[in-house]
């Protein structure tokens, strides 16, 4: 399917719609998403930001997906996006937040980051969103500074919980964002090293339905490790 911004201007009042049922939406935050909807079709036209089969699903599926964080999100604080590729879920969280939080966008990857750059500037998000070209464990200035870590498509629990222990504050929270294998990846978690290190998990099935999940992972401070 060759997705444009015109070929999906029919789904657009119906993802609006559901995105409405779950989260106040204003005109402002309207336009905007749009604008990042219509730049990313362009880029990605030129630069492989979302891959063939993403591009049919791109409101239906994940901008409501990233949408379905922001109940669960901090009211305020410093949230790190981890891997936020084209933006999803961190541009799209950002846009729908107010200023109270600040969104650091992490992506290694020069053309996706630079994509973001572009977007928080297009959108006038550059007083509350900043991007870094990075991996997690390179950006040693941000380690132990954020409230929550998001992240979508990006690793298995495990791995995301070392890589959320070395972003969050003691007690910081990881939202992750899963599907239907969710199961098998709860089971390795649970019997991984970094489960010592995070409360129990709990899933919170996505607002508006469907088969992804979140997975909410609550940190502990170091010292009380040897104690649970």
């Amino acid at each position: 399917m060759n997705c444009t911004p015109q070929s999906i201007t029919h789904d657009w009042l119906g993802f609006l719609t559901s995105l409405r049922s779950v989260i106040y939406l204003t005109d402002d935050k309207e336009v905007r998403l749009q604008q990042y909807v219509e730049q990313l079709l362009r880029w990605n036209q030129i630069y492989p930001l979302l891959g063939p089969a993403a591009l049919p699903h791109l409101l239906s599926r994940h901008l409501l997906d990233s949408s379905s964080l922001i109940p669960l999100l901090p009211e305020s604080g410093r949230i790190a996006d981890m891997g936020s590729g084209a933006g999803l879920p961190g541009i799209v969280l950002a846009i729908l937040s107010s200023s109270s939080r600040q969104f650091h966008l992490l992506e290694a990857n020069q053309k996706k980051a630079r994509f973001l750059q572009f977007m928080v500037s297009e959108l006038d998000l550059s007083n509350r969103v900043t991007v870094h070209k990075q991996r997690v464990e390179e950006a040693k200035a941000l380690h132990g500074n954020f409230d929550c870590t998001t992240s979508r498509a990006l690793a298995d629990l495990e791995t995301l919980g070392k890589l959320s222990r070395l972003l969050l504050k003691p007690r910081g929270i990881c939202l992750a964002m899963k599907g239907r294998s969710v199961h098998d990846d709860l089971h390795h978690f649970a019997h991984g090293k970094q489960a010592l290190y995070f409360n129990q998990p709990v899933i919170h099935p996505s607002p508006f339905g469907g088969e992804g999940v979140i997975v909410q992972l609550q940190s502990v401070p170091r010292e009380t490790k040897g104690k649970r």
